[in-house]
């Protein structure tokens, strides 16, 4: 897809020529995509549109949409919902099925001038908007300020993935609620944090068609952007590389002294070692096997010749034997 340049445009100006799908406020004139509103184009993935810098608020099934309680019937509430339609809430969707006009008092739950968020269920050009408050998170709104800003900022006061409405949320100690048609809601208990974020979204409101909008913002609420761990170490890597290095090269020099220190005792070690390859016990052991066969050579002598000098004694008494018999 051919990149588009966002840029400003009224109704009636061509954007792009070509085989593109028009998306929001943007419709197809022959091989042209044509404006509709006044606003910026741009090109996505999905086609081409054109984000409106100014507007009243068109409802659309599934918006959620901050409205107040203007007027009851007997079966409803009317709820302006600033937009050119008022909307209805059905007071069987806050009693339940079993509500009766005769039993149960409307005013008790919501009365005039309250503020709801609520989900647009139904609508078409037959009949206005029809809204429900049974979905998680709505129903009646109990404390804010109220602030209105166009419709058409909605998406820049919410941001990329919500970073604009987190920023400003945690920077004052606020929660934010925005409805799709322009209205928010302020709640917090620090006058000066909500204070703070009026100023705030009051200024994405005036100057949502600018850069740098968000680090404006930042600045405001005096926030700082995180420091990224590479910067710094680049950062000092003049100044610190210098005495990293030579912090690095003092020390190197003192372990050499210390393994010359160490390598001082290597003669004692070697001192420790000569009697290890010891030839000596070796010979030792070695001469201590001859002395034990001489030993026991000499003691089969002395045996040889005690045995030669019992067997002398025997014949000599044999001999005194023969003698005497004789």
């Amino acid at each position: 897809m051919q990149e588009i340049k966002r840029r400003y445009v009224i109704p009636g100006d061509k954007i792009i020529e070509g085989n593109y799908k028009p998306l929001m406020n943007v419709v197809k004139s022959g091989n042209y995509l044509v404006s509709t509103r006044v606003g910026i184009a741009e090109a996505g993935k999905d086609g081409v549109k054109v984000i409106p810098l100014s507007g009243v608020y068109i409802p659309r099934v599934n918006d959620l949409v901050i409205g107040k309680i203007i007027d009851r019937s007997s079966l409803s509430w009317d709820v302006d919902i600033n937009a050119c339609f008022f909307a209805h809430l059905p007071a069987q969707d806050v009693f339940g099925r079993d509500f009766s006009p005769a039993k149960d008092d409307m005013g008790r739950q919501l009365s005039i001038g309250d503020l709801i968020i609520a989900r647009i269920v139904s609508f078409d050009r037959t009949r206005d908007p029809m809204l429900t408050v049974q979905d998680k998170d709505l129903g009646k709104i109990p404390y804010g300020e109220f602030i209105k800003i166009s419709p058409t900022r909605v998406p820049r006061l919410i941001g990329k993935r919500g970073s604009m409405i987190q920023t400003i949320e945690q920077a004052t100690q606020t929660r934010v609620i925005i409805g799709q048609n322009g209205i928010v809601v302020v709640t917090g208990r620090d006058p000066d944090g909500l204070s703070l974020a009026a100023k705030a979204i009051k200024m994405v409101e005036e100057e949502s068609h600018t850069t740098n909008l968000t680090q404006r913002v930042k600045t405001l609420l005096n926030v700082q952007d995180p420091v990224d761990p590479e910067q710094p170490e680049s950062m000092n890597a003049s100044p610190g590389t210098e005495s990293s290095t030579e912090s690095s090269t003092q020390p190197q020099p003192q372990p050499q002294p210390n393994n010359e220190s160490s390598t001082q005792p290597q003669p004692n070690n070697e001192s420790s070692t000569q009697p290890q390859p010891q030839p000596q016990p070796q010979p030792n052991n070695e001469s201590s096997t001859p002395n034990n066969s001489k030993s026991g050579s000499s003691s089969k002598e002395k045996h040889r010749n005690d045995s030669s000098e019992k067997s002398s004694n025997n014949d000599s008494n044999i001999d005194q034997k023969e003698k005497k018999q004789e």
